[in-house]
Order: C-alpha cells, then structure tokens, then sequence
C-alpha cells in the first residue's frame, strides 16, 4: 500500500471509532434524562439515584413577590428524592421537549424545555439544565437548575395532549 492510503485509512478508521463514540455518549446521556423523569413520574427513585453523582447538587431561579429573580439556595438531590418516593395520590409528570446537548469526553450540558403537570394539570413551566460529568467511564448528573414560571405556560400541543 501507499503511504498515503494508509494514512487515510487510518484517518477514517480513527474518524469513525470517533463517531462511534459520540453517538454511545450522546445515548447514554439522553437515556439518564429519559430515566430521571421516568422516575420522577412513576415515583421510582431507583431510576434516578443511580445516575447522580454523590456530590451533586440543585438549585431554582423563580421570582420574589415584587417580580425580581431569586436563586434558591443550593440543595441536594436527596430532599427531591425523598419527595418524588413519597405515596401520593397525584402523578407528578414533568414533561420535557427541545433538548439541546453538548459535550465532550468529561462535561456535558443538557438543556430543555418542560411543563410541570399534576396529573393533568399543568402547574408551572420553565427550562431544566442539566450538568454531567463522565468519571470513571461512566456519566453521571453533578447539577441541576431550573426556572419555574406559572404565567405563560404554552407548551407545544403534544406536550400538552401526553
């Protein structure tokens, strides 16, 4: 062989175990978000602690009486988990749509849309922000922030009709 074809068959081998690894992360990561609120929904926790990091952390942005943004102080996943493990009568259902992902080989970012409904109530709306990080090979959510807004709440008619 030429040492030019060589050199691009390596390229397109090296080129395609690249892509191959891309597609295998962005699956993964998607398939965390997808669990999370399976869970959430159907009040399995089981689902959602095995992907967060043991130091992960959460957080809200809403708003003071007056209109003015507020960031909640910092908390930890185990106070929603709890929540979410609670018996209740209502299904809580946080439905999700417009998921922008991006990450490299440690640090990913995913960023959504969603509509917060109890049962088939629409409660509050806002965007989800989700940061992962890959330790040990395996991806796993270091933070989450959230808006929450009650006042124009229009999620796409699909979303509605879930």
């Amino acid at each position: 062989m030429k040492p030019l074809t060589i050199t691009t068959l390596f390229f397109l081998l090296s080129f395609n175990l690249y892509c191959q690894n891309k597609k295998a992360d962005s699956l993964s990561i998607m398939t965390i978000i997808t669990d999370v609120f399976d869970g959430m929904r159907t009040s399995d926790t089981s689902l959602m602690i095995r992907h967060f990091h043991e130091d992960a952390i959460m957080q809200s942005i809403g708003s003071n009486k007056d209109g003015t943004n507020k960031l909640s102080p910092t908390s930890l996943p185990e106070g929603w988990f709890n929540a979410v493990a609670q018996p209740k009568a209502q299904i809580w259902d946080e439905r999700t749509w417009n998921y922008q992902l991006q990450f490299d080989d440690k640090l990913a970012t995913v960023w959504m849309d969603y509509a917060f409904y109890i049962d088939k109530s629409l409660s509050h709306c806002g965007v989800n922000s989700f940061t992962l990080a890959k330790i040990d090979n395996v991806w796993k959510i270091i933070y989450i922030i959230d808006t929450r807004n009650r006042d124009n709440c229009k999620p796409p008619e699909y979303i509605q009709n879930q």
